[in-house]
């Protein structure tokens, strides 16, 4: 999940901000704003998961793929689904929200996609069911920062033996931060954020859970606040040339992944896991 600038007056109970009930007020906040991310941002967002998954899963999939949330499907132009789809025989999103996963139904209409209600820390499927998992920004959101290791036993059970997963978590290494951590407490990210990650945390995490690390990196290298807030501010403007200009901007921005400075100015890590036997 990515953050876009829209305060969020409507704050959701603190005990519980991880159940379908608080993600189901957050996809009706978003869709009644009908804002989220914007498109030129989105489409960096996914360009670079796929370009990820492309290098870490190339070709066919040759069984099914999971996916852990709804939420870019839902909303943006940021949907990682459909190129799923042309690449497996069969894609299903897991969504503990009921009403992401209507919005996300509608939007994309695929028919090689299923949706199940949800919960990563207690999958409804059957062991060893899934040759791929993708989990983009999905693990980050738990209230509880325990419930990561509980969700990533459940996606190692249902990953097949040899099977890959493809995680990305926040990233606590980022410059930017401390002032996220902030822009989150003004009320202006429109959904809980959890706990972020170091890469030797999430490594960690992952080794304990039962997976080998076979490559690690960091995506998506547009500081959040102050792309969103570029845009916005051209949107503002109503200058399409901008926009355009601060697209090819951003889109430069994402060699950073090559550079020694990349834990520091991606936004998100991204593993390779494989199931360990």
């Amino acid at each position: 999940m990515s953050v876009g600038l829209r305060p969020n007056k409507t704050r959701a109970p603190a005990q519980r901000r991880d159940d379908a009930s608080y993600w189901d007020a957050v996809a009706e906040r978003l869709r009644t704003q009908r804002h989220y991310l914007a498109p030129a941002l989105a489409r960096i967002k996914r360009d670079a998961y796929l370009s990820l998954i492309e290098r870490w899963a190339p070709g066919q999939v040759h069984g099914r793929i999971l996916k852990t949330d709804a939420f870019e499907e839902a909303f943006g132009e940021d949907a990682l689904v459909p190129a799923l789809a042309r690449k497996a025989d069969e894609v299903v999103v897991a969504e503990i929200s009921p009403e992401l996963s209507a919005l996300a139904r509608r939007r994309l209409g695929e028919t090689r996609i299923g949706y199940a209600a949800a919960d990563a820390r207690c999958l409804p499927f059957a062991s060893e069911s899934f040759e791929l998992i993708v989990s983009p920004s999905t693990l980050d959101h738990f209230t509880d920062p325990a419930d990561l290791q509980r969700a990533l036993r459940e996606l190692r059970r249902v990953l097949r033996p040899a099977g890959r997963m493809i995680v990305a978590l926040d990233n606590r290494s980022n410059v930017t931060y401390p002032l996220l951590r902030l822009a989150a407490w003004c009320g202006l990210v429109p959904f809980y954020l959890g706990r972020f990650y170091t890469m030797q945390e999430l490594r960690a995490e992952l080794e304990s859970a039962g997976f080998s690390v076979e490559a690690e990196t960091a995506i998506v290298h547009n500081p959040r606040l102050f792309a969103v807030g570029s845009m916005l501010a051209a949107r503002k403007l109503r200058s399409q040339r901008l926009e355009r200009l601060l697209e090819r901007f951003w889109r430069r921005a994402q060699r950073l992944e090559t550079s020694r400075w990349r834990y520091r100015t991606g936004t998100f890590l991204a593993c390779l896991a494989v199931r360990r036997d």
